[in-house]
């Protein structure tokens, strides 16, 4: 998986990066962002690759997919820059003539709509019978903003995405304009894109074909949120790209591809897959991120996720699942430095020049100097006085900015889809949430399962441990106790029936049900 033959160079500057180590691993880049962002993020490419045929065409590494995106500067405008809408229609009691002038000279003059829109919004009066219908519109589609109460600025609110016109990209008002920005949208969700777009060619056909009627500009919700825009295509910005993922393969593309397909495939009303396709997202991604760290270590597969499901009190399982977490949590560092003595300090030519005795320790220090410019693009000049110091100053950098920048987004995916959590405690464990066991099940369960086979899945797919079972083999012995997993499984049946998404039997056997299968 991590062999030279399935990786390819990136193909951009690494001007703005410190040292090109995470990003060699795991991909420019994985890094903390508002939760919500990472589905806005992924649908916003989707549907930019949409509009030019391009949806989930195969990618590959050397490759730099570009699209533009949506910005909506009148939608955004109308919805978070205008804050006395509200009020000046009690003001106008009852008048409309005199709300729609107060309102459009007070949008003449306050919107922020760049030198290629005018502030202009009297096209408004011909959609609207009145202004009180207008004011309707508006609240509406306020009430679906992503992350409610939010102290961001206007320019980084989002709507919950019931048409492609509800998807824009996040951007900062910079002199008259505007500019990209990658504060909110951090790249995680076009991760994402471009591991369904390296998943096998059946999976994103099937994908393309379940996501594609997302992006159709026709429907009754869309052409509610362009009867806020006056043109007939909503505005969009520069074309970008330039985000990275290293492989041509990896156990976790069609693993993501195959869930995300299973949960479009329930055909759920309008946009309602995407409330369960968001946690998944979030998942996927963590394990991604664990998978390939384990790879670097020279280990197949998943390491074990053990999985307390909430209980009243501290036990064996809840302290398992705290040390499952740790260890998982600790893979990383030591996949930074496997690469760096793998990639880096394993070169021939390099070990022999530091080895000449010729050579005197400050010549050895900048031909090292040198080679780490050449091989991880070192930007930072490293005050060492010898070659064995620079080494050592290395190792500590790059673990230091993979915990800043990669290890904090892997947490960020991990706690925001609802695998991690502090609950009960102050110190991170696995204990997933109803709202990802139910994204699980939706997307694994097609016809009754027992719970026992189904706990054997999750073990086998995703290497999930909840019962006692599964954790006999993977969990520390130490850390093992029969009555305390049972108890554990137990939670996690009860947990199911109460969301509906099982059912005991008469013969004392419990059930895993999907009930969004009458869907289909």
């Amino acid at each position: 998986m991590i062999s030279l033959a399935n990786t390819e160079p990136y193909f951009g500057s690494k001007d703005r990066n410190e040292a090109w180590v995470a990003e060699a691993i795991w991909g420019h880049r994985l890094e903390r962002q508002p939760f919500s962002a990472l589905l806005l993020e992924f649908l916003g490419m989707a549907e930019g690759m949409f509009r030019q045929g391009k949806l989930l065409e195969r990618s590959e590494p050397g490759e730099n997919p570009t699209y533009a995106a949506n910005r909506c500067l009148q939608l955004r405008n109308l919805l978070f820059n205008n804050p006395r809408m509200e009020e000046i229609l009690r003001n106008a009691q009852g008048s409309d003539e005199d709300a729609w002038a107060v309102w459009l000279k007070l949008m003449k003059d306050g919107a922020s709509l760049g030198d290629r829109i005018a502030a202009d919004f009297s096209y408004l009066r011909t959609r609207f019978d009145t202004f009180s219908e207008l004011v309707s519109v508006v609240r509406l589609l306020r009430r679906i903003t992503a992350d409610p109460g939010s102290e961001r600025s206007w320019t980084m609110q989002f709507l919950f995405p019931i048409g492609p016109a509800a998807l824009y990209e996040a951007i900062y008002e910079k002199g008259d304009g505007f500019e990209q920005t990658r504060r909110v949208f951090t790249r995680t969700g076009e991760i994402a894109y471009l591991m369904l777009s390296r998943a096998s060619e059946a999976l994103r056909t099937k994908i393309r074909d379940l996501l594609a009627p997302s992006f159709e500009p026709n429907t009754s919700r869309n052409r509610l949120v362009m009867s806020l825009i006056s043109s007939a295509e909503p505005d969009r910005g520069e074309m970008k790209g330039g985000t990275y993922l290293p492989y041509k393969t990896h156990p976790a593309f069609d693993r993501l591809a195959e869930d995300v397909a299973a949960i479009l495939s329930l055909n759920l009303p309008d946009q309602d897959s995407f409330q369960y396709l968001q946690p998944l997202f979030g998942f996927h991604l963590y394990l991604y991120g664990l998978e390939t760290a384990n790879a670097w270590l020279g280990n197949r597969g998943l390491p074990p996720i053990t999985c307390e499901i909430l209980a009243p009190r501290s036990d064996l399982v809840r302290k398992a699942a705290g040390e499952s977490y740790n260890h998982n949590d600790g893979i990383g560092t030591l996949a930074v430095r496997k690469f760096l003595e793998t990639t880096v300090f394993s070169d021939a030519q390099l070990q022999k020049t530091l080895a000449d005795d010729s050579l005197d320790d400050l010549a050895k220090k900048e031909y090292l100097a040198d080679h780490l410019v050449r091989t991880v693009s070192l930007k930072k000049s490293l005050e060492a006085s010898d070659p064995r110091r620079l080494t050592e100053m290395v190792y500590s950098l790059s673990t230091q900015l993979y915990r800043k920048g990669t290890a904090d987004g892997l947490t960020g995916l991990a706690t925001g889809c609802g695998l991690v959590s502090r609950r009960g405690t102050n110190r991170y464990r696995y204990a997933p949430t109803d709202e990802l066991l139910r994204a699980l099940v939706f997307a694994n369960v097609t016809s009754p399962i027992e719970e026992s086979a189904f706990l054997r899945h999750l073990r086998s797919r995703y290497h999930i441990v909840i019962g006692p079972s599964e954790a006999k083999g993977d969990v520390l012995s130490y850390l093992f106790d029969e009555t305390d997993f049972k108890k554990n499984r137990d939670r996690f049946g009860q947990h199911l029936v109460g969301m509906g998404l099982a059912q005991r039997m008469s013969d004392a056997c419990t059930y895993v049900l999907n009930p969004m299968e009458s869907f289909t």
